[in-house]
Order: C-alpha cells, then sequence, then structure tokens
C-alpha cells in the first residue's frame, strides 16, 4: 500500500504573545498534528515551519507532498510570495490542501480562494460548539458516530464569512452565542483539491478531541491527489487530427 505523504506546516507559536496556547501545544501545533496523524497506518507524517529555510515550503518539499496541512493565524505576511506561490502551483498540480481554522488569511487562500477568503466575525469566550453533518456522503464524515460534535470551549468564526461559494458543504457549525458558520467547505482547484475546516483555536484543547482529529484524518484522506494523466501546458499547439482549410496568418 503505497502510504499518503501528508506534510504538516505551521507559522509557530509565540511564548510570550500566546503563552495559554504554548501549554497546551508545547511543541508547536504542527508536532501536535503529526502525533495523531501519524498514527494512521497509510500516512506518512512530516512537519515543517515558517521559520525554515524557503519558510519550510520548498520544491523540494512541496513535490514530495500529496497532502498539505496548513495552520497559521498571525504571521501570514511573513511568508514569502514566491513560498505561496509555490504552494498554489503544487495545488494546481495536484496536491491536496487542507486549510486549519484562520489559515483562510494567509496568502495561498487568498490566492486560490480571493483576498477577501477570511472576513467575518469572531468571539474568543470559550463558548460551545456544535459542529453539525450536513453532507452524509462525503467522505470527511465516514466512521462518525453522531451526526454532529460538540466542542466545550471554542472560538467563534460566524456568518457572513468572506468565502467563495464551495463545491461542497460539509460541516455547519452552531455557536452558545446563537452564531453559525460553514466550517467544513471544499473545492476543486485545478488537479487538486482544497478543504477548510474552521475547529482548532490556539488556546483551546479543540485538537485533543478524538472526533476532530477522526474528521481530519478522513479528509487528508480524501485530499490525496488522483493519478491522472500528465498535462504539459506549452502554450499553442498543434491538432491531433487533420484540420480542413485552417486559416493561415
Amino acid at each position: 500500500m503505497k502510504k499518503i505523504n501528508v506534510t504538516i506546516w505551521s507559522e509557530g507559536l509565540d511564548p510570550e504573545l500566546e503563552p495559554r496556547a504554548v501549554a497546551l501545544y508545547p511543541e508547536d501545533i504542527n508536532t501536535y498534528l503529526a502525533g495523531f496523524l501519524g498514527e494512521e497506518a497509510d500516512f506518512e507524517v512530516n512537519i515543517c515551519s515558517m521559520s525554515q529555510p524557503e519558510n519550510g515550503l520548498s520544491e523540494e518539499i512541496l513535490t514530495k507532498t500529496d497532502v498539505l496541512v496548513w495552520w497559521s493565524h498571525l504571521y501570514d505576511d511573513q511568508v514569502s510570495d514566491e513560498a505561496a506561490e509555490r504552494v498554489v502551483q503544487a495545488v494546481l498540480n495536484g496536491m491536496g490542501l487542507l486549510f486549519l481554522h484562520a489559515s483562510l488569511g494567509s496568502k495561498p487562500a487568498k490566492r486560490l480562494l480571493g483576498v477577501n477568503s477570511n472576513v467575518g466575525k469572531y468571539r474568543e469566550v470559550g463558548e460551545m460548539e456544535r459542529i453539525w453533518v450536513v453532507n452524509r456522503s462525503h467522505p470527511a464524515v465516514e466512521g462518525m458516530e453522531k451526526e454532529y460534535i460538540e466542542i466545550p470551549g471554542s472560538e467563534m468564526y460566524g456568518e457572513p464569512y468572506g468565502i467563495p461559494t464551495p463545491d461542497d458543504i460539509v460541516f455547519i457549525s452552531w455557536f452558545e452565542g446563537g452564531e453559525v458558520l460553514r466550517s467544513g467547505v471544499s473545492w476543486h482547484k485545478g488537479a487538486g483539491k482544497v478543504f477548510f475546516f474552521s475547529p482548532g483555536h490556539e488556546e483551546f484543547p479543540v485538537y485533543y478531541q478524538k472526533e476532530i482529529q477522526k474528521v481530519m484524518g478522513n479528509i487528508v484522506r480524501w485530499l490525496k491527489p488522483v493519478c491522472g494523466p500528465k498535462i504539459t501546458f506549452r502554450g499553442e499547439i498543434g491538432s491531433l487530427e487533420p484540420i480542413k482549410n485552417p486559416v493561415k496568418k
């Protein structure tokens, strides 16, 4: 069985600005995500971070990546334009990309989904979030025991949320304060796929929940590349069949 090569990328946590987050994820969020995703027999997991050369998004790393898991929220502008463009091109050529929590503010998200891809309401008071399944046929819900997941304490993101109309809406969240959010949605981009899964504020132990871990594993499997034909983009080409009476320039 060929394993899915998963690269988990994070911008890193600042001990001075984010002490509660560091207490939950002392070795960074990417390391924690790699811990439970790495337990999946069909995954080969690696971690990268913004502090590495080429922001941890070199051509070599992306070429080896089937699915890129991206977590960021404060330092999106510190990712170089070159690194962001490499991610975009990798997706268009087949790589899967999972944007977590606030990552729609990242440069790759804005280039793939639009510059207003993370405009919306938010509130950080640790309210309950109930994530409802609204597409029971999507592979992301494989093996779920209930039709919803409850997170005891979460950050609220609310509609209207500035994302383009998705190809699929898989999850919708309801928050204790009354707001709702399209919290699990997907798009096809070129030969690749993109999924946004919103739960995962750094100051709440959302990723500790087994139900969330299961859904994330399902999403990664859905995002893996399709082994289709190789396409060469090279501008004007000749025809496969003879063309009668072609116009001469």
